[in-house]
């Protein structure tokens, strides 16, 4: 009769060692699956906030090329504007310059034909009057010289003023052409700066959003199974009492079946 209650103790322990063991199996297993299932989600998020990175990082790269193309633009329009305004500028110039300098030589070739008819009349009338009038003639002779000289300096400052006024207006042409340049600089830097400043504050937003993302998906630690501290326990009033504990070897094959 004791035989027969030691062998039902043994089969009694043996089942709830594996029951236990089916326990512990089974939480390892919930907990593998959640742990996977974390990671999973885990990934998801990582891969979601990565792609949203990589949009807002195109975004900002198509956005600052955009920007750029049209400063570039606006700086060559200004460019060419400004050489359009001094290129009329030095046309104006140099007509103004060839219609002064063309009413100055008409002037004074009709001065010197002037002189010369003046010349010819004085010469017929000192020819005619030579013998009566000597004095006449050598100041006639003289007034004629001083017109002619009269003549050429009105012609010299004639052509004078018409260069001065050409120079003046090309000096002008030029420091408009220099001024519109620098707006066009001074305009473009602050457009550089502006874009540069902007993809700078899109580019942190997007690596402040990757950060986030990684510490919201940080791995949890997997929960204790219980069937281990079942197991524990059994173990511990085993070896209290000596008597009571059956003569029995548990054999732990479940990783072999699981694997």
């Amino acid at each position: 009769m004791a035989d027969v209650e030691i062998v039902r103790s043994e089969s009694m322990a043996y089942d709830e060692a594996l029951r236990a063991s089916g326990v512990a199996h089974d939480e390892a297993l919930r907990a593998a699956l959640e742990t996977a299932e974390t990671e999973q989600a885990r990934a998801e998020r990582l891969q979601a906030a990565t792609v949203a990175r990589a949009e807002a990082l195109r975004a900002a790269t198509v956005a600052r090329a955009e920007a750029l193309r049209e400063v570039t633009s606006a700086h060559d329009a200004a460019l060419h504007a400004a050489e359009e305004r001094r290129t009329t500028a030095q046309r104006q110039a140099e007509e103004d310059y060839t219609r002064e300098l063309a009413t100055a030589e008409n002037a004074a070739a009709t001065e010197a034909d002037a002189a010369y008819q003046a010349e010819v009349e004085a010469a017929a009338k000192a020819h005619e009057e030579a013998l009566r009038a000597a004095e006449f003639a050598a100041q006639t002779a003289l007034e004629r010289a001083e017109a002619i000289r009269a003549a050429g300096i009105e012609r010299a400052e004639a052509i004078r003023s018409a260069g001065t006024r050409r120079a003046h207006a090309l000096r002008d042409a030029a420091g408009g052409y220099e001024e519109a340049i620098r707006a066009a600089a001074h305009d473009r830097a602050e457009a550089l700066k502006r874009i540069t400043t902007a993809h700078d504050e899109a580019l942190q937003h997007a690596t402040v959003g990757y950060l986030d993302a990684l510490h919201s998906s940080a791995p949890v630690p997997p929960p204790a199974a219980p069937g281990d501290d079942v197991l524990a326990d059994e173990s511990t009033g085993a070896e209290d009492d000596p008597d009571k504990a059956p003569n029995l070897v548990l054999i732990d094959d479940l990783a072999d079946e699981t694997a």
